[in-house]
């Protein structure tokens, strides 16, 4: 939902016709922080994903707060175990975007750092947490070099909507693994290419087919509707490759329970019925040279969740994990 769309003054500048749009994200004690996200999404005031990203953006504290509150158990249990300080675990998110998951577990104890390879998302993360009343340290650095520093020191990492991002995935695997400390424990959300919805409509710049492509192909795309832009989207695993990937770096892949909700072989299936219909309509808006590329891919993809097994309930369970989520959550230890 968006507010006040009638009243918005065309002349006015964009950051302020965006703060305007989404009035109903502004919270009290976080105004700063508000209009700096109002000027960072300024360049895409008129595009049709702006709703999508100033949204997540908005909300990156409560989903910070929702994921502290999924692990808080897993903490308790490991520090009563010795695995953990008993006071003030040491936690770092990569990737840290916009602050929400630094803010959310400053708030209970922790004594956190962020990292990012842009720099204007190191100074919101900053803002933000300073208007919460929170210190925290928020470097500026790329998750894939060697850090010296974070060499054993984290009891908790986190990177939330980041793998699928890493052009380099082993050297990012390799740096988590070094930088846990003993008994340490990495948690991950990663979106799941293989989700019929975002087979529709991918989760970062809502394109028709664009998950079943790889990086050049994608890239094509993107660059076929919009010359300036960028994708950076370099992944899309399934479960069981980044359970080899992970393992290659001495790390454990376990998937969290409540990855799959009340996904359902039925609604799994109906969500592809869905995709076919409307695949005609997506396809024509994806560029003319893609277009029977996109249209064998997505024919391809119909097909494999067709045939995949499903009679036994081993079966079924590995079909909801590959097909079920939108993401996964997932944690990672050293082995």
């Amino acid at each position: 939902m968006e507010a006040r769309t009638g009243t918005l003054d065309p002349t006015a500048p964009a950051w302020q016709r965006v703060a305007e749009r989404f009035a109903q994200w502004r919270a009290p004690g976080s105004e700063g922080f508000y209009e700096a996200l109002a000027k960072h999404f300024a360049h895409l005031c008129e595009h049709p994903v702006l709703p999508l990203h100033f949204e997540y953006a908005a909300t990156a504290n409560d989903r910070g707060r929702a994921a502290a509150g999924r692990l808080s158990g897993l903490l308790q249990g490991r520090r009563r175990r010795g695995f953990l300080p008993p006071n003030r675990p040491r936690v770092l998110d990569v990737g840290c975007a916009y602050g929400g998951f630094l803010v959310a577990f400053a708030e209970k104890g922790a004594s956190v750092t962020g990292i990012d390879l842009d720099e204007r998302y190191v100074r919101l993360a900053g803002l933000n947490l300073q208007e919460q009343g929170l210190d925290g340290q928020v470097v500026q650095g790329n998750a894939i070099a060697k850090h010296p520093g974070f060499v054993g020191r984290f009891d908790l990492i986190i990177a939330n909507d980041v793998l699928e991002h890493v052009p380099l995935l082993d050297d990012f695997l390799g740096n988590i693994s070094d930088w846990l400390a003993p008994g340490g424990v990495a948690y991950f959300e990663i979106p799941n290419g293989a989700f019929a919805p975002y087979v529709g409509r991918d989760g970062h710049h809502q394109l028709f087919g664009i998950v079943l492509l790889d990086f050049a192909e994608a890239s094509r795309y993107m660059t076929l509707l919009s010359p300036s832009g960028k994708y950076d989207t370099y992944n899309y695993l399934g479960v069981a490759d980044y359970r080899r990937v992970f393992a290659a770096h001495g790390l454990s892949f376990e998937v969290m329970p409540e990855t799959l909700g009340a996904a359902t072989v039925e609604g799994v299936l109906a969500q592809c019925a869905e995709l076919d219909e409307g695949s005609e309509t997506g396809l024509a808006a994806v560029p003319e040279e893609l277009r029977s590329l996109v249209r064998e891919r997505v024919e391809t993809y119909l097909s494999r969740v067709e045939a995949a097994p499903r009679s036994t309930a081993q079966e079924r369970q590995a079909f909801l994990l590959d097909y079920g989520p939108a993401l996964w959550v997932a944690l990672a230890r050293r082995t």
